[in-house]
């Protein structure tokens, strides 16, 4: 029996029996053994054993059934090193190893006879070379990934064996080098870049993969210029703080190719050119200014459109109910009990709302072919709610009104409780404002990523 198969056959007697006890395996084993049905022997003293390891009787069974199913399996592995099948041989000492290992972690020891081992050591050392000798053969040929294959499953055999680990990282890394060579060649800076950082994260220092990645950055990288934003409201200082959240989106934008000029930079580039800044709101002075500063794009901007609503919350006087209890005495009997009962109270619903808008306009346009390559408006609302309640007595014994009095129900009780319990606080609208503009900017910087996945490629 296969040692997958046994392992297969004690699952589904696991399963189907989880209610039985140690004991009852242990007798079952024992019945198959003396009737010389082995195999299932030993799979009956193996589940007693899981269920429990101190049971003496079924490591006895265990251990007399188990070195028989070992020793055919070891049986399988000669006669496959007979014939010279060195890679099946190795298999099947494999599935006895795992089946002495399995039984070990039940405290049962198989024994594995000396000649064994050293077979096995020998077809190994046969079987490792040859692998060896075929991945050289393949890296010659150029067949890199059937080369890794041999080189990897030498590690796993024999893990100290020449320099297969080297080589099963040159037969993963030369490919994707080459790749990346040819891609570097084409202009394709974003494809080499990327592909020479996987070669140096299997590889840190393989070839030139360093020096060519940090190339591939320099030749591909795009520099935009951050131009003054303009403002299209009578708000002052939109366009500062519109500025400040897009450069900051800019500046944390997930690619390496991309590089934002800003206001303050633009200033002291000019100024070393002895030119100024003011006046540059027309594209056709901030081209020859991005030109100057050696930008290939410029980014600008305007502010449409901003509004903001400070809604004061509005109070609502609502009519509730209190509980509370009256002890009453039964004429009948004499005994006392309390009677539940409800008077009306009054308390107070706030409802409050802050509301922010904003609309923004820009556009990214190129300085080599003076073409637009995006322009959009955006916009964003934001705004803030509060919803509570307020009763100066002890809200946990008011109800809700209903169609006809109070109304007990657990859902509407439970809404009431949710509005005693809720944010009082509306957000400022200073606080929404800046929300909004962050928002903005970090839309604004996940378009032009995408755009510079179009630009550098």
């Amino acid at each position: 029996m296969k040692f997958s198969r046994f392992i297969t056959y004690l699952l589904c007697i696991a399963l189907l029996s989880s209610c039985a006890t140690s004991k009852s395996f242990q007798k079952k084993g024992s019945k198959l053994e003396e009737a010389g049905m082995v195999e299932e022997a030993a799979n009956m003293y193996y589940v007693a054993l899981q269920k429990n390891r101190n049971n003496v009787d079924a490591k006895i069974g265990m251990k007399n059934t188990g070195q028989v199913v070992l020793n055919t399996l070891l049986n399988d592995f000669t006669q496959k090193k007979v014939f010279g099948d060195k890679k099946e041989a190795i298999n099947a000492w494999a599935e006895a190893m795992k089946l002495k290992d399995k039984v070990a972690n039940l405290g049962v020891q198989l024994d594995v006879p000396e000649m064994y081992r050293k077979d096995y050591e020998m077809v190994k050392s046969d079987y490792v070379t040859e692998l060896y000798e075929e991945g050289l053969d393949l890296m010659d040929q150029g067949e890199f990934q059937e080369a890794e294959k041999r080189f990897v499953e030498i590690k796993k055999l024999d893990a100290n064996f020449e320099d297969a680990h080297e080589l099963a990282d040159v037969a993963y890394v030369e490919p994707i080098y080459m790749n990346a060579v040819k891609a570097y060649e084409n202009g394709q800076y974003r494809k080499a870049y990327n592909q020479f950082n996987k070669v140096i994260s299997r590889k840190s220092e393989y070839k030139e993969a360093n020096i060519l990645k940090q190339s591939a950055l320099d030749n591909g990288l795009f520099t935009m210029a951050l131009l003054p934003f303009e403002n299209g409201t009578r708000i002052s200082g939109l366009e500062v703080k519109m500025s400040a959240y897009t450069l900051e989106a800019l500046t944390s934008a997930n690619d390496p190719f991309l590089k934002v000029v800003d206001r303050d930079n633009i200033e002291l580039i000019l100024e070393e050119q002895k030119l100024g800044l003011s006046g540059i709101m027309d594209e056709q002075t901030a081209v020859s200014v991005g030109q100057i500063i050696g930008a290939q794009a410029i980014i600008s901007g305007a502010i449409l459109s901003y509004s903001e609503s400070i809604g004061r919350p509005q109070r609502y006087n609502r009519t509730g109910y209190e509980q509370y209890r009256v002890k009453r005495v039964n004429e009948e009997t004499g005994k006392s009990y309390y009677q539940t009962k409800y008077r009306q109270k009054n308390y107070d619903e706030f409802v409050g709302q802050n509301l922010v808008t904003v609309s923004f306009q820009y556009k990214v346009v190129s300085l080599k072919t003076g073409e637009i390559l995006k322009s959009r408006i955006i916009e964003r609302e934001l705004k803030d709610e509060i919803h509570y309640a307020y009763y100066d007595g002890d809200m946990r014994n008011l109800y809700p009104a209903g169609n006809s009095g109070v109304n007990t129900s657990r859902n509407a009780k439970n809404q009431l409780a949710a509005l005693f319990n809720a944010r009082r606080e509306l957000k400022t609208v200073d606080q929404l404002s800046n929300d909004a503009f962050q928002d903005l900017g970090n839309e604004m910087r996940r378009d032009i990523e995408k755009l510079m996945t179009e630009l550098v490629q």
